[in-house]
């Protein structure tokens, strides 16, 4: 594309994330200061829409962006914008409590997207497996049911489900406990979460089979976190089917966490870097109006997600501006943990 293009494509893209509704050529020259003629941006937008940037609606003579269109805007003519003094108040002021908590943490986050944008913020946790752990403490919930806490070496902690086939007493679990953090004390190498997961497996507490695959989830694979599922309801609400797919989608978190999972899977997306992918792209019923804006992020040897989910006439600037600044925020969180 030459600079008048690039002109052009921006402003029918800014008019139409603005005013959801298509723009010609006479509304561009006056409202947006090209600083040619309609008729020279008349040729213009014909050689866009021959490029595939733009198409015309069936309801005027107007343009509006195609998802290759919203594809270079993102790509070569976004600016990212900084967020507003509002906005960073409300990070530093969730941040600032006093959170080692991992779940807090990333549940706080999802939220802090999820308000700020308006639309669903999104946190995969790491599937932290080789992190160290210091010590555990068992808490007695019921004769079937352990509480752990698991103080991690980075001393973030970490609570654990463990479900039992044999219903044991409150002196049992302690003496569980003492036996747990004394192998971790006298272990060789690094005591990690995977071999915790495997001390609950390997003793005489003895998860049923039917509970063993839940319990390796809880302690190999990191939680989804989602919050602002039903911003993403209420819009686009004229097609009942998708709206219909889109509950289904939301109230299910493996299928949620399996979409998000694949963007760590891959060395395309890099840690710190903000990423924005077109909901058609994925393939999957409900997601095809929307875009997933967002950034990788390592914790030991694993990686994890955070971002906004939002339909694709979002404003990305801003949007793209959020996530970068989150994401650098939980990346110092974590760090001074």
């Amino acid at each position: 594309m030459n600079d008048r293009e690039r002109m052009i494509l921006k402003s029918i893209i800014k008019h139409y994330l603005e005013f959801g509704e298509s723009v010609g050529s006479r509304t561009l020259e006056k409202k947006y200061s090209i600083g040619v003629s309609s008729a020279t941006i008349r040729n213009t937008m014909a050689d866009l829409e021959d490029k595939g940037l733009i198409v015309k609606t069936h309801t005027s003579s107007g343009r509006i962006p195609t998802s290759e269109g919203y594809r270079i805007y993102v790509e070569e003519l976004i600016k990212i914008r900084d967020i507003s003094a509002e906005a960073k108040a409300k990070v530093v002021e969730a941040y600032n409590k006093k959170m080692n908590q991992l779940d807090k943490i990333f549940e706080e986050t999802s939220r802090l997207l999820s308000k700020i944008s308006r639309y669903a913020g999104v946190v995969l946790e790491p599937a932290i497996r080789q992190e160290g752990v210091k010590k555990v403490k068992l808490v007695h919930i019921t004769d079937t049911n352990i509480l752990a806490v698991v103080v991690m070496d980075s001393f973030l902690t970490k609570n654990l489900n463990i479900f039992l086939e044999t219903p044991i007493g409150e002196d049992e679990v302690e003496s569980i406990n003492m036996l747990l953090n004394e192998k971790i004390k006298n272990s060789p190498k690094i005591f990690t979460l995977s071999d915790l997961g495997e001390f609950f497996m390997n003793t005489d507490l003895c998860v049923s089979e039917e509970l063993e695959y839940e319990n390796e989830q809880i302690i190999n694979e990191g939680k989804l976190f989602f919050e602002g599922g039903t911003n993403l309801l209420e819009s686009n609400v004229s097609d009942v089917m998708k709206v219909i797919d889109r509950v289904k989608l939301f109230n299910n978190p493996n299928d949620m966490k399996q979409i998000f999972s694949q963007f760590i899977q891959t060395e395309q997306y890099k840690d710190g870097e903000v990423n924005v992918i077109f909901g058609e792209d994925l393939d999957i019923a409900g997601l095809e109006d929307f875009s997933f804006v967002f950034s990788v992020y390592t914790m030991g040897d694993a990686k994890g997600i955070m971002g906004i989910i939002g339909p694709k006439r979002m404003e990305y600037s801003k949007t793209v501006g959020l996530v970068e600044y989150v994401s650098e925020e939980v990346k110092q969180l974590l760090k001074k943990k």
